[in-house]
């Protein structure tokens, strides 16, 4: 399990969400949440994808290539549906 997804003892929040409310809060990011890992530039356009879709079938994926001229790989398009899975899953921790 990563420690910043974790809940402290007694608490019913992760640190993440704890570090997002303090976030949202003071308008500054915390510390912890700035020296998150980078996404490898390889997977960027994957990513962005992933985010832009609101529907994950391989039409609408298509449709998403055609207006945006990017080009995904056939491993990308297997990989933003095999996502689309836990998209809105909430985690429960701890994870088994």
């Amino acid at each position: 399990m990563f420690y910043i997804h974790s809940r402290p003892e007694g608490s019913t929040i992760s640190r993440y969400e704890s570090l997002r409310q303090v976030q949202k809060t003071t308008g500054k990011t915390p510390i912890e949440l700035q020296q998150g890992p980078d996404l490898p530039l390889e997977l960027q356009d994957t990513w962005d994808a992933f985010n832009s879709l609101t529907e994950f079938t391989y039409t609408e994926i298509h449709n998403f290539v055609s207006l945006t001229g990017q080009d995904l790989e056939p491993w990308e398009v297997k990989a933003i549906v095999k996502l689309a899975k836990y998209r809105e899953v909430q985690p429960t921790w701890p994870l088994k």
